[in-house]
């Protein structure tokens, strides 16, 4: 057996791990406990660690039953309602995203889960001591910095760490963001609704919100990028001849046009289990102009972008079919007469880089 270092933080302590990994839990068991579809990968440990994780949620209660290393675990014993959202969550209810001949069919970098204000705290005991009962592949644990992100937020956000990856010579670590209520970022979605029926929509946040979470990537740059810069960015240019003429309106990355695509291409517009419901979106949107117009601006994108749908090497039928369903979509959302020359989203968060980092004004 072989300790691994996974991180060694500033003040020297280590979090650290046995090599080999262990799992006391039968992976395919619990997807068909949860009833996840045969067409979601199975082969991402990210979304194998986020499924494991939402089992154990909705299993708390019974826990030090099924396992007799969780009777310490001082959680209330009730189920913890936990979501998908951002690319897992477009894996689980989009069979072209698992498609590895499907051009829409991305590697996801990291999950994003969403919980209750009330059980967040029970959510990461539980996260914490996951490894000590389901094994250590399921390792989590928090950094000094990860603490102190923690305490600041007073419960309404969260931050741990957790292996990503496992390589034929070493492990690789990343974050797991989790979010409490909704997600509060350029502009604001509430979850309550779908987390107070999390199977209903196949443990995600539901096709309607994940179009909104998406649909709320909005910031500007200064007008002054070189030819082949401004290149790179041309999918992402909004069109709003109202904005300031020195400043440039970025919308969605590729990989949030991928899922929204994904999510048109696998799903029809309507109101009905498994369709995407434009009014459920307008009723979200009303009351709020200013995300409307974000909203409006990056599906709109979506349509003006044929060519470079075309050029992801999607077929000419599933283009003519996702933009068919993004315009019906849009007929549903209200235009916005209003007209703003300077940001009219919210801007207490860090701006997005849009070469050389992740931006954080989206999701995964």
């Amino acid at each position: 057996m072989t300790r691994y270092v996974l991180v060694e933080d500033y003040d020297k302590s280590r979090y650290e791990v046995d090599l080999p990994l262990t799992s006391s839990i039968d992976y395919a068991k619990i997807r068909q406990e949860l009833g996840i579809p045969e067409y979601v990968d199975t082969t991402s440990l990210l979304l194998e660690r986020g499924l494991v994780t939402i089992w154990a949620a909705r299993n708390a209660a019974t826990l030090d039953k099924k396992f007799q290393n969780a009777d310490q675990l001082r959680i209330k014993k009730e189920p913890i309602p936990l979501l998908f959202f951002g690319g897992g969550a477009v894996k689980l209810l989009c069979p072209e995203a698992n498609d590895p001949s499907n051009p829409l069919c991305r590697e996801i970098n990291d999950i994003d889960l969403v919980t209750s204000k009330k059980r967040g705290a029970d959510l990461v005991a539980l996260l914490l001591a996951l490894h000590t009962f389901c094994g250590t592949r399921y390792y989590h644990f928090t950094t000094r910095s990860d603490t102190r992100f923690n305490a600041l937020r007073g419960g309404k956000r969260y931050r741990l760490r957790a292996i990503d990856e496992i390589l034929s010579d070493s492990l690789q670590t990343g974050v797991l963001d989790i979010l409490v209520d909704r997600i509060n970022l350029r502009h604001k979605v509430e979850f309550g609704e779908a987390l107070a029926d999390s199977a209903g929509n196949m443990y995600t946040i539901g096709l309607e919100r994940i179009l909104l979470s998406k649909c709320q990537y909005i910031f500007d740059i200064p007008n002054t990028l070189s030819a082949s810069d401004h290149e790179k960015v041309e999918h992402q240019l909004l069109s709003y001849p109202y904005y300031r003429s020195d400043r440039l309106l970025i919308g969605m990355e590729e990989k949030d046009i991928k899922d929204i695509c994904a999510v048109f291409l696998s799903h029809d517009v309507g109101e009905g289990n498994g369709l995407v419901n434009p009014k459920l979106i307008r009723t979200v949107l009303e009351g709020d102009t200013k995300f409307t117009l974000t909203f409006r601006l990056n599906l709109e994108n979506i349509l003006r972008n044929e060519q470079y749908l075309k050029n992801m090497k999607l077929s000419n039928h599933d283009v003519s079919l996702i933009l068919s369903r993004v315009e019906a979509t849009l007929e549903a959302i209200p235009r916005v007469d209003k007209k703003w020359s300077n940001p009219w989203w919210n801007e207490d968060i860090e701006t997005p880089v849009i070469f050389g980092k992740t931006n954080v004004a989206g999701n995964g």
